[in-house]
């Protein structure tokens, strides 16, 4: 067999499960050792990792063998986006960065392939050369806490030393989230890196050290615009009628910071967002113009205001 990827060898045991008669299989099938080119041992690997991640794999002893049986068919599609969990698990099979592997999913059952579609993927953004490379690079050296050094495209600065923590997609666009030299955490997109170094300080940072800015990246940041070490604004917001169902109490947030104030005698939602500057919330309002009001504070609300009028005037000088 050519080289596959890891997920396709997901797939390909999947597969096997339900084309075997017994739904058993073992890291010492020799069809499997040879259609995947693997080792007892990495083919064991695998086999406990698709156990782990569905509860339709029970594993059980034979002698010194390992055996692996499927109770009952699996629908990996169906598995997969029963919960989020799964959904970065298949995100981080995909981690090579190949933008075709969203298409591959839309394939994965015969029974239920025409309910899904993905107009957009996590990889669309890395889909060319240079941003693998800088992907696979930075994945490196995250998990080896190596200080890194980056250059951006359009930027004649060359950042050195930096701490990169964690890759995030966001805002439909992966990015690289980073500690500087000023002990800022910051948001470099993937897709405008021109290169990727290792920093000029040697050795590995201590997960101490970047702690603060875990904790920050995990629990405050709401998308790309979101500041570091600024003190939040709370904004009220006045969703009216026409979008009020997509605000009420019990539906999902748009914003991490969201909370559910009151449902008005017009049938309108107050809610209320925290943000670090205006571009962190603005873009949100305006997506859903004209039916998304901001009520306070009034420098944010004057700020939309003079960037609405600007866009008027733009449209009336085009």
């Amino acid at each position: 067999m050519a080289q596959i990827s890891t997920f396709e060898k997901y797939i390909f045991l999947l597969e096997e499960f339900e084309r075997r008669q017994n739904k058993t299989l073992d890291a010492y099938d020799e069809v499997l050792l040879y259609e995947l080119n693997l080792s007892p041992k990495q083919l064991g690997r695998l086999l406990d990792e698709l156990k782990q991640h569905f509860d339709n794999i029970e594993k059980f002893k034979n002698g010194k063998k390992n055996i692996y049986k499927l109770i009952k068919p699996i629908d990996i599609f169906t598995e997969a986006f029963k919960n989020s969990n799964e959904i970065g698990w298949l995100l981080q099979m995909a981690h090579e960065g190949d933008p075709e592997i969203f298409k591959d999913l839309e394939k994965l059952t015969k029974k239920d392939k025409h309910l899904y579609m993905f107009k957009n993927t996590p990889f669309e953004d890395i889909s060319n050369l240079e941003s693998k490379q800088s992907f696979s690079r930075l994945k490196r050296i995250i998990e080896a806490r190596e200080y890194a050094k980056l250059t951006f495209m359009y930027d004649e600065t060359v950042y050195d030393n930096l701490k990169c923590l964690k890759l995030v997609f966001m805002d439909n666009n992966w990015y690289v989230a980073y500690a500087d030299s000023e002990d800022k955490l910051r948001f470099g997109r993937i897709s405008f890196i021109k290169r990727v170094d290792f920093g000029s300080r040697v050795g590995h940072f201590q997960p101490s050290s970047v702690q603060k800015h875990l904790n920050f990246l995990e629990n405050e940041v709401q998308n790309s615009m979101t500041l570091y070490g600024v003190e939040k604004k709370v904004a009220t917001l006045k969703a009216l009628t026409p979008i009020a169902k997509y605000f009420k109490k019990d539906m999902k947030k748009f914003l991490t910071s969201q909370t559910f104030l009151e449902e008005l005698a017009d049938g309108s939602i107050l809610f209320s967002v925290t943000y670090t500057q205006e571009l962190e919330i603005l873009p949100f309002v305006q997506k859903w113009l004209p039916d998304l009001i901001i009520l306070e504070p009034q420098e944010l609300k004057e700020a939309y205001e003079k960037k609405l009028q600007n866009g008027i005037k733009n449209l009336s000088n085009k």
